[in-house]
């Protein structure tokens, strides 16, 4: 398009500071969003509210108040970086950790904010398939090369846990394992409200009709909607810091979803279909701070067998250090009490689970 119009219409669903507005929804869908970049935007006159251009960060936004963004890629603080070699910040090439390698597989910890492979609307981002080619290590090429290695993705603000593939042998036995559903994963995620009870949610996923960005629930083949299941469960924060204790008010609620199967957006699709918002998920209907600006969702626990043994292997991907702060506990506390067997436990009576569908 001429004019470079990436959102048509984004609707203010609380009043709020435009630059904070912003710097919550296109932080999650909008690559190298930064406060400072968003503020340089709208000075530029590339944001209007109402069909009308608006140059004040701080400009009040009301309910209901349609804002529009004419630019392709807001401005960020690693925006100069443009070297084949040094494409990657350095921050996020020491938050990536390395949990397991030999000669087929890797297995690592991704940050928040660190997209997986480039993609048509992430042109000069910084990716992880970038780190793992700079680190000089062998690499699937069966996804070609944008994708090396890449087997399954998180979203660019959801933390945690990910294999890769080092051979094309290891990429086509774990691409099986995870369209045969028999890789495990597991995420902790803070939402807004417990759960009412822990349930099994089977309802088909598909491209929602009012928003390009975002997945919805549909009827079975509505909109492309497939098949999806996932389970949750409350994971009370007491009863990791204190069994005795019933849970506090006005602390983050701790939930585990359990994948068995793989749409994109499916955890946060189906907590959004029974009324529950992660922390930060402002494009699936969070309303609350504005300083949170990630989505707080983190794969915590991934089970595989390994594609040349066919040993089964059980990798967990400790919570990162903006979880524990948002809890008001310090990390190291929370995963020694949150640790891999305790949530795997959580799902042992899932039989019993309510189930939607």
């Amino acid at each position: 398009m001429s004019d470079e119009i990436l959102f048509q219409k984004i609707v203010c669903n609380d009043a709020q500071r435009l630059d904070s507005f912003l710097a919550r929804f296109l932080g999650e869908v909008l690559p190298g969003a930064s406060r400072s970049g968003i503020a340089t935007a709208i000075k530029a006159g590339l944001v209007s509210v109402n069909k009308k251009a608006v140059l004040k960060p701080a400009h009040k936004l009301k309910i209901n108040d349609e804002v529009l963004v004419k630019k392709s890629r807001i401005p960020n603080e690693n925006s100069r970086i443009s070297s084949e070699n040094s494409r990657i910040p350095n921050e996020l090439f020491e938050k990536i950790k390395i949990i397991y390698e030999d000669d087929d597989i890797l297995v690592i910890s991704k940050p928040s904010g660190l997209v997986v492979h480039e993609a048509s609307s992430l042109k000069g981002e910084s990716t992880l398939v970038d780190f793992l080619k700079q680190s000089n290590r062998q690499l699937a090429t069966l996804g070609g090369e944008f994708r090396a290695g890449i087997v399954h993705r998180l979203d660019r603000y959801t933390s945690g846990v990910m294999v890769v593939a080092k051979s094309d042998f290891a990429s086509a036995e774990l691409s099986s394992q995870l369209q045969q559903k028999t890789a495990s994963r597991i995420y902790i995620a803070l939402c807004d409200l417990p759960l009412k009870q822990n349930c099994v949610v089977e309802r088909a996923i598909g491209r929602c009709e009012n928003n390009r960005l975002k997945k919805a629930v549909y009827p079975l083949g509505k909109n492309g909607a497939k098949y999806a299941k996932s389970a949750f469960c409350n994971i009370f924060l007491d009863e990791v810091q204190n069994p005795q204790n019933s849970p506090k008010k006005n602390t983050p609620n701790i939930i585990a979803a359990k994948l068995f199967t793989g749409r994109t957006h499916q955890i946060r699709v189906h907590l959004s279909s029974i009324n529950r918002h992660i922390l930060g998920d402002v494009l699936y209907g969070f309303k609350g701070s504005c300083d949170i600006i990630r989505v707080f969702l983190h794969g915590y626990i991934l089970e595989l067998k390994h594609p040349r043994t066919g040993q089964m292997m059980s990798f967990c991907a400790p919570l990162e250090d903006d979880f524990a702060a948002l809890i008001g506990v310090d990390t190291r506390t929370l995963n020694e009490k949150l640790t891999k067997n305790f949530v795997l436990s959580c799902f042992e009576p899932i039989n019993q689970w309510l189930c939607l569908s």
